[in-house]
């Protein structure tokens, strides 16, 4: 990799860590925010709702935005102009008649129940599932036609800027704000969100793959779409299953209050993994599509250095000042500190090497992929419940640093071992013949 090439990733990548960490602060002040004006109790609810939806979003997205960072990047080198506008009327079609489906089903089952107002929180989420999904999938859509600094833009900054002045609007004006606003606010960030990913994908896109004839592979679009559907809902059923599992406990509201503020600062790091991700991972399809072994080494190299650098600055603050961080929430939330460091470190860990099952996903180990993800996926859930049980919010949070932390280094030592064996491969194949 040339050092021009060099100079524009270490560019774009040091914008995205600006971006993630603006994006840190306007997502932390909104939680700060959240549990003042609610107290624990409405922030329980509060939380447990975004996991929900959160969960439902990924469930909803069908993997479409997954596959888009997989397949837009090589259509568009091999000039599948066709192709690239079937597959983003496919997308659309498929995201909105899923997300309609699933807000149905859980609208249906939250109205034949009795609630307070507070628990109609999730039912609130419900509605705004569509946008959600439709967000998250632009977003992926944008960061496909590598424009990394826009679709960031729209997450880290639009995203939340909106849900964070919604949020000071409606308390200032509206004297019975509770979770189900709170929740209003958020959805209404991610319908801006949406307006704006389609805008800048739309004019950001190739000319020929707008003004071309849509084609569709829908067999093969749909075979792929399932599997990054499945691993994106294991993986999102990861991060976010803790909060909902420890609801299920005999733990007082304030428990799962400050275990779920110990998650939303943990995993606030989180957010820059994924924009560098996004970033990386079209330019790591098109590598391994051209068997560019060398290239997506040095690749990988440069991303390891921002985020390692950003992971030990981020770890270091939530070990020296992760107690007043969460009095911000309030006294009842420093609980939660052991926690936190325990979140912290394991997210540390999966933003380091979060691209490695990336890589064995693009280079067709979709069943390894899975295997791995699933078993992570039932171990946290199971480990909260049992740890959880046990030791309250500490043993929740000692499940998710294990569990992260196992399954970031098991995905790092196999991806390890078949970039070597490819990587030999190609050299054992260019090297000239010996004579003996």
């Amino acid at each position: 990799m040339n050092t021009g090439t060099n100079s524009i990733q270490d560019r774009s990548a040091a914008i995205l860590v600006i971006l993630s960490f603006i994006s840190l602060a306007i997502s932390y002040a909104t939680s700060i925010l959240v549990a003042r004006s609610l107290g624990p109790v409405g922030f329980e609810s509060y939380a447990v709702a975004i996991a929900t939806l959160t969960l439902l979003s990924t469930l909803s997205e069908s993997g479409v935005g997954k596959l888009a960072i997989q397949m837009l990047p090589v259509y568009q080198a091999s000039g599948k102009w066709q192709l690239t506008a079937g597959f983003w009327r496919f997308s659309i079609r498929s995201v909105l008649l899923v997300s309609c489906l699933v807000a149905l089903l859980v609208l249906l089952g939250d109205l034949s129940q009795q609630r307070t107002n507070e628990d109609h929180a999730i039912l609130i989420a419900a509605l705004f599932l569509p946008a959600a999904a439709l967000a998250g999938v632009g977003i992926d859509f944008v960061m496909a036609i590598r424009a990394p600094i826009l679709g960031a833009a729209i997450a880290r900054l639009a995203i939340p800027t909106t849900t964070l002045v919604l949020m000071m609007l409606c308390m200032h004006f509206i004297r019975s704000f509770d979770a189900p606003w709170a929740v209003t606010c958020f959805g209404v960030g991610s319908m801006v969100g949406v307006i704006l990913a389609i805008c800048v994908y739309r004019k950001r896109s190739p000319t020929e793959a707008l003004k071309a004839t849509p084609a569709f592979d829908r067999p093969y679009w749909i075979g792929e779409c399932l599997t990054f559907l499945t691993l994106a809902t294991l993986v999102s059923s990861i991060f976010r299953s803790s909060v909902i599992a420890l609801d299920f406990l005999s733990l007082t509201p304030e428990d799962v209050a400050s275990f779920a503020a110990a998650a939303e600062t943990g995993g606030l790091i989180l957010l820059l993994s994924k924009s560098t991700d996004k970033y990386f991972q079209p330019y790591l399809a098109v590598f391994i599509e051209r068997h560019a072994w060398s290239e997506g080494d040095a690749m990988r190299k440069h991303r390891l250095i921002w985020v390692g650098a950003t992971c030990s600055v981020f770890l270091l603050i939530i070990l020296l000042g992760g107690k007043s961080i969460l009095r911000l929430y309030g006294d009842s939330f420093v609980s939660g500190y052991p926690a936190l460091v325990l979140i912290a470190t394991g997210c540390c860990f999966w933003s380091m090497f979060s691209l490695a099952p990336a890589y064995l996903k693009f280079s067709g180990l979709n069943r390894l992929v899975l295997i791995v993800t699933a078993t992570s996926a039932i171990a946290m859930i199971a480990l909260t419940l049992l740890l959880g049980r046990w030791l309250g919010t500490t043993g929740a949070g000692i499940a998710f640093c294990l569990v992260l932390t196992t399954t970031s280094l098991a995905f790092l030592w196999l991806a390890r071992l078949h970039f070597l064996d490819q990587s030999g491969d190609s050299e054992t194949a260019k090297s000239p013949p010996v004579n003996d």
